[in-house]
């Protein structure tokens, strides 16, 4: 396939993608469960941190503060907790810490419905007779699930919705492994490389892919629409600074360019803008080899964005009903691909659960990279 000329330029900057109207919080460290668990404790404990995301009346932000501590508290000991479980049979603890943690998520902008009972917004029939647990969905109810899934994507989830688990694990990066052992294929989460290039006037972004991962689909028709795939130039292995050891790659300029400012200075939020144009399909990196994660539509003809955080959490929700309802289903010697890829599920999923959580209660992405991970 001959495909078209790269517009030239003469400088870049690599740029982690995120929303260009809402910077991220840049940690020079890696993410950890102690680091976050205490940041995540001045939320609880710290009055001008957790109170100063309520408005109104000083009476009425210490009634919802009260709310907000506890639910806190209550999710961060259930945290603690699991991690002294070994195996899934953690994950029911993992899941009432981000059920409480998405309570207080959701305090802050539909504080009504979250105080008192409510549903999970999510519900499981273990009735079914079969043992391998490819054949099970999850129900979209009213409650906490399509609340979140509402304030973090910005679109409805229809009550009654079906989230089958095949299709909802591929959207967990963290457990790709263990989703191709148990047969689940098709498109997944995957990371990217992102730099912002500018010539003399103008600037634009510019992603590289894994051959890979290139999308198809209503995913593929949204990424077509605001990228084309152009001629790999020369020096791309420098300017996306990673290692000439690594060719299989396509390389995607936007089809838009942003003018540089009356006094010649690249509009660089304006470029990443043209890339966060495309967020129903986008998530923040996951580590800081890649700088953006593609995230494919649920289904493959129409949009239903599915971004890893709601994956993870959906899958671990449904993982603490195997636990309490069918644990046979991860018999060693029946189902050993079940039982590890749930493993899995436990052991790598709790601490980009707790980055979910504290990028949610910051209100911005929190990126995390140490100075031994940084690409030069």
């Amino acid at each position: 396939m001959n495909l078209p000329e790269h517009r030239h330029f003469d400088s870049w900057v690599i740029s982690a993608v995120h929303d260009s109207n809402n910077p991220p919080d840049m940690w020079t460290e890696r993410a950890s469960v102690p680091l976050i668990l205490e940041n995540l404790r001045r939320h609880a404990e710290i009055a001008s941190v957790g109170r100063g995301k309520f408005p109104g009346t000083l009476a009425q932000k210490n009634k919802l503060w009260l709310e907000y501590r506890n639910y806190m508290r209550q999710a961060l000991s259930n945290f603690q907790a699991a991690l002294g479980v070994p195996n899934r049979s953690s994950c029911l603890l993992y899941y009432y810490a981000m059920l409480n943690f998405a309570k207080a998520e959701l305090l802050t902008v539909r504080p009504s419905d979250v105080q008192g009972a409510v549903h999970h917004g999510l519900s499981f029939s273990p009735g079914r007779q079969g043992k391998s647990v490819a054949g099970d969905s999850l129900k979209v109810r009213r409650g906490v699930f399509p609340w979140l899934y509402e304030h973090r994507t910005g679109h409805a989830l229809p009550i009654g919705t079906e989230l089958p688990i095949r299709r909802l694990v591929p959207h967990i990066p963290q457990v790709g492994t263990q989703s191709n052992d148990v047969g689940w294929g098709g498109e997944k989460a995957k990371g990217f490389h992102h730099v912002l290039v500018m010539d003399s006037v103008q600037s634009w972004p510019v992603i590289l892919l894994p051959h890979s991962a290139i999308p198809t689909g209503v995913t593929g028709k949204i990424f077509e629409r605001h990228f084309e795939q152009v001629e790999k130039f020369a020096n791309w292995q420098d300017v996306f600074a990673i290692s000439r050891r690594l060719t299989r790659f396509t390389v995607h300029q936007s089809r838009k360019t942003v003018p540089h400012a009356s006094n010649g200075s690249p509009d660089l939020a304006g470029a990443l803008g043209l890339t966060w144009q495309m967020r129903d399909i986008l998530d923040v990196r996951d580590d800081a080899f890649f700088d953006g994660t593609l995230c494919p539509s649920f289904y493959s003809t129409r949009l239903f964005p599915m971004p890893p955080s709601l994956a993870r959490y959906a899958v671990t929700y449904y993982a603490s009903s195997l636990v309490r309802y069918k644990p046979s289903v991860f018999d060693f010697q029946l189902f050993p691909e079940q039982a590890l890829l749930f493993d899995a599920i436990a052991r790598e999923c709790a601490l980009p659960m707790l980055v979910d959580t504290i990028s949610a209660l910051e209100g911005r992405a929190q990126l995390f990279a140490d100075a031994d991970t940084l690409r030069v």
